[in-house]
């Protein structure tokens, strides 16, 4: 599956804030040279000159990060106009953002959905996981009685258990994972050959179920972790 490929020159379509040249929007006008305003409507990916595409080369984008904070840094703007002052400062802030997010493959597909109109993933459970949660919150509850009463074989035992269900649970999180990533070369694949919009949808569906799922499992294990 090829990785999108990062063009840092366009950006959007705008008008430079000095000298008024038109031009494929670019961090930086190509006629006078002048750092431009964020624009209000890019996003992340366009802010690295990256369409909606969740396999991302992640060595140039970060090759990318680093050349553009170099340009972006407010040192270099200290005898600049106030407004391009301002505008290494939103540049510097929104690069790091932008970065933040696209670096992790979960956070990229968080903020995908994110811009085509999806809540934040609720805690949910796999339907397959919904009898051994029972269990689970059994075993919680039954080691905070063994440690509130002090009875430490109890309290061992009931460890033990917890300790192999989290094993288990680490496993489940990376099938997530595996799944998730797959997923992304679909929707990759789909966006490559304009798929129909009811195949995109259902991609997204089923990303968001699978972020559901993910957050559920994430929140159990904290919980387990906290009272081992």
């Amino acid at each position: 599956m090829a990785e999108a490929k990062i063009n840092t020159e366009r950006i959007s379509n705008t008008l430079c804030a000095d000298c008024g040249a038109q031009f494929s929007g670019a961090h930086f006008c190509p006629e006078c040279g002048k750092i431009q305003p964020v624009d209000e409507n890019s996003d992340h990916f366009s802010f690295f000159g990256l369409p909606r595409k969740l396999r991302i080369d992640e060595g140039e984008l970060e090759k990318t990060f680093y050349s553009l904070s170099r340009k972006f840094h407010p040192d270099y703007f200290m005898s600049a106009s106030e407004r391009e002052r301002q505008a290494s400062m939103e540049r510097s802030s929104k690069l790091n953002d932008a970065y933040r997010v696209l670096r992790d493959k979960i956070a990229r597909i968080t903020y995908l959905l994110t811009l085509e109109g999806y809540k934040e993933a609720e805690k949910k459970a796999p339907s397959d996981l919904l009898e051994e949660v029972f269990e689970l919150n059994m075993q919680i509850e039954q080691l905070k009685a063994a440690k509130r009463i002090g009875e430490e074989d109890d309290a061992v035992d009931a460890r033990s258990s917890l300790e192999d269900a989290l094993a288990g649970l680490h496993e489940k999180l990376a099938g997530i994972d595996e799944q998730l990533v797959a997923l992304s070369g679909e929707w990759d694949s789909a966006s490559d050959t304009n798929a129909a919009a009811e195949m995109k949808s259902s991609l997204l569906d089923r990303m968001s179920e699978m972020l559901s799922h993910r957050s559920y499992i994430r929140h159990l294990i904290g919980n387990i972790q906290e009272e081992l």
